[in-house]
Order: structure tokens, then sequence, then C-alpha cells
């Protein structure tokens, strides 16, 4: 009886186990493939991938919401955006993602180049993952 229970349990947590990985390879996935829109300043593709209440705290402490946000994207300005170290929190119905993004912007006179760490919050809204935050942590510029 003991080992049928363990085997069940073991079963259970290696299901459980494996879905938090699936999950966590999506969002990752999602993750790089918003940033990839956004060089792409592909506003359509990312309006159904950001909540209408999403929130973009910067760096440099500015606060701007979605369609501040889309503004800059459409401009068209970011050469790069590529993640490194990711990974994903699970909780009800939201997922923490933590990481450090390059990236690469040209500026009028030249092309600026800086790391940012982050923190993102994804919310499962209606059976899709929208992100309702993005927090710069950390910014480094090279000079």
């Amino acid at each position: 009886m003991h080992r049928l229970l363990f085997l069940f349990f073991f079963i259970g947590n290696t299901q459980f186990l494996s879905a938090q990985v699936a999950d966590s390879n999506f969002i990752i996935i999602r993750n790089q493939q918003m940033d990839t829109y956004v060089v792409e300043h592909n506003t359509t593709a990312l309006d159904s991938l950001y909540a209408d209440d999403f929130v973009f705290s910067h760096g440099s402490g500015r606060v701007e919401g979605k369609q501040g946000w889309f503004t800059s994207v459409a401009k068209g300005s970011f050469l790069s955006r590529l993640h490194d170290s990711v990974t994903v929190e699970f909780h009800p119905q939201l997922a923490i993602v933590r990481g450090k993004l390059s990236v690469q912007k040209k500026n009028k006179e030249k092309i600026d180049r800086y790391q940012l760490y982050y923190i993102r919050v994804y919310a499962l809204r209606k059976s899709s993952w929208q992100m309702i935050s993005h927090i710069t942590t950390r910014e480094y510029h090279e000079k």
C-alpha cells in the first residue's frame, strides 16, 4: 500500500514538474518573441500580448502605460533586444519573470548599447498570458 501511494505521489509530482517546465518554456519563448516584435515595431502583434493595464517602469524612473510604450515602439529605433538568464516563477494566474535584456538602440548620433535587469509579470487572462508589468531593476550603459 505504501509503495502504491508513493508511486501515485511520484507520478503526480513528475507530471506537475513537467507541466511547469513546459509552461516556463512557453513564457520564456513568448517573452523573447514580444521583444522581437518590439524590434520589428509590430504593435499590431503586440497589442494582444500586453494587457490594457500594462505598466512599464523604466530604469530612468519614468513610468508609462501601454499606449506610451507602443508610441516608443512605433518609432522603430530598437535594433536588437535579446534576453539572457531568464527565470520564471509561477503563482495562480501569474508568472513572475526575471532576466537580463541586452539592447541596441539607434540614437541620432550613435548606437546605444545597454543591459538591463528586469522583473516582468504576466497574468493569465481569458486563457492567454499577457504582460501586465515590466520593472527595470538595474541598467548599465556601454560607453
